[in-house]
């Protein structure tokens, strides 16, 4: 991958450029022409600005949903609006008890890394 902000090469495995300390995009390039030097090859992506939206924290969508779960906030919070007011839906039909219980789940799956580990943007939770 390259950083989108200073052109460097940065791992594939890496989240933030090791020399400008920003998010890297997980947008991949290939080589039209192996002729090309890095630098140019470089330049030609330093123009784009990848849309990452404010990147979302782990722990605060966990939490509310653990605790906020019946009301949907955590699915709220990570921009799924759809699920959020389905949530709200199935709470409201179930006296709050059916959406408690899916909240406080997903909740648990998110601490944990094992259900939604993306926002809606497809950023991976900090």
């Amino acid at each position: 991958m390259i950083c989108n902000k200073c052109g460097a090469d940065v791992p594939d495995v890496s989240k933030y450029c090791m020399f400008c300390g920003s998010r890297v995009s997980k947008v991949n390039y290939y080589e039209d022409n192996n002729e090309k030097k890095d630098t140019e090859r470089r330049n030609v992506y330093r123009g784009i600005d990848f849309d990452e939206g404010d990147l979302k924290n782990k722990r605060t969508a966990g939490l509310l949903g653990v605790f906020l779960g019946a009301f949907g906030v955590h699915r709220f919070y990570l921009g799924y609006t759809g699920l959020g007011i389905a949530q709200i839906i199935v709470s409201l039909l179930t006296c709050f008890i059916g959406g408690a219980i899916w909240g406080f789940v997903e909740g648990l799956c998110i601490l944990c890394d094992t259900a939604i580990t993306v926002d809606a943007n497809g950023n991976e939770l900090e």
